[in-house]
């Protein structure tokens, strides 16, 4: 009898395995973009875990019961580095990946910080900021820099006095930290973007009326993404200053 539950257990534990691997793998497609967006810090995604460079292993979490705690035991995954989930991707929620690539705590991005000078044709050493170099970000921006001074004087006023790159921070009213913190994000001149928090409190209308507003020229949105650096003002609740480096939101899925 005793033999017989042993089997028994391990024929359910296998088949829940197998059902996880394969209502799991239909996650892949959504979760591989990673891979394809920072080739030097990811060795492999499968559908139960990523592979870090350094031979790490981080939980892609899945919906089926127990799935998770098999995977954790079988492919020996780090649970320090906590774990993502496909719908942490699509909501863009996925904290614990940045955590690892970049850093988990403030002390530990600032190892990896450069100083760059924002357009310094233009402005000279005026506005320098403090970037992550990983992922090579820094001389990203330093290209981005220099097309943004070959524009008409007409955009200046839009990147001047950019307000901001390293700052270890929760996004406002929020739980979750903002991509400010670990390096990878520029805001332009706020006295020519949009907010909708802003917005909102100056129009003194429902969130659900307040529309999209913006007024940075299309040209700076362009120079931007076409480095990796996602443009704030395609969010929902806009941020027509803000540019961050996402490369994953440019690979189709």
């Amino acid at each position: 009898m005793l033999a017989f539950n042993t089997i028994r257990m391990y024929l359910f534990v296998l088949i829940a395995f197998f059902i996880a691997f394969n209502v799991h793998a239909a996650k892949l497609d959504e979760v591989q973009r990673l891979k394809l967006a920072y080739p030097d810090n990811i060795k492999e995604i499968t559908p139960s875990y990523i592979t870090w460079k350094d031979g790490t292993r981080m939980l892609i979490r899945s919906p089926v019961p127990f799935a998770d705690l098999i995977s954790s035991h079988i492919y020996h995954i780090n649970k320090a580095l906590g774990s993502i989930s496909k719908k942490d991707v699509i909501r863009d929620r996925y904290e614990p990946f940045f955590r690892k690539m970049y850093g988990s705590t403030a002390e530990e991005v600032k190892k990896h910080l450069v100083t760059i000078y924002w357009m310094p044709k233009v402005f000279g050493k005026r506005y320098p900021l403090r970037v992550t170099a990983i992922n090579g970000i820094d001389k990203k921006l330093q290209h981005i820099s220099s097309e943004l001074e070959k524009l008409p004087p007409a955009y200046l006023k839009f990147v001047t006095n950019p307000a901001g790159a390293f700052y270890w921070r929760n996004v406002s009213h929020e739980n979750y930290l903002s991509t400010h913190s670990f390096g990878i994000a520029v805001d332009i001149n706020s006295h020519y973007t949009n907010y909708w928090l802003w917005d909102h409190e100056k129009s003194h209308k429902p969130v659900s009326e307040l529309g999209h507003h913006n007024q940075v020229p299309q040209r700076i949105v362009e120079i931007f993404e076409k480095e990796g650096f996602f443009w704030g003002g395609r969010w929902r609740f806009y941020d027509t200053m803000h540019f961050e480096y996402r490369p994953e939101f440019f690979i189709p899925t």
